[in-house]
């Protein structure tokens, strides 16, 4: 099974980068921050060497990280990179107008 989280985090306090990862049957082949800096302590794509390096080389084709741009330009960019490298359709008016699927999880 292949699954794809983009948790963006709204309620710490912080400015927290979304962040995604992508697995298979329980793997870790991909993760990182959208903001694709240093901060909260990674950098880069992490996960399956291949995978991760694959995407990594997509971003940075892709012109990022690039610290001037304004982070929701860089989201949109790395969002592409995703849509493309997974080979997925993101629906722009369903995500823009729509209500998607969601879970809000609050600790116990």
């Amino acid at each position: 099974m292949h699954a794809c989280l983009l948790e963006y985090e709204e309620e710490n306090g912080k400015p927290v980068p979304p962040r995604f990862e992508y697995a298979h049957d329980g793997r870790l082949l991909g993760a990182f921050n959208l903001h694709l800096d240093a901060t909260w302590g990674y950098e880069g794509v992490t996960g399956d060497p291949a995978t991760a390096t694959r995407l990594q080389d997509l971003l940075t084709a892709a012109g990022l990280p690039d610290p001037e741009l304004d982070h929701r330009e860089v989201h949109r960019i790395a969002l592409g990179v995703i849509e493309r490298f997974l080979s997925l359709s993101l629906p722009r008016s369903q995500i823009v107008d729509g209500t998607l699927p969601a879970v809000i999880l609050e600790p116990a």
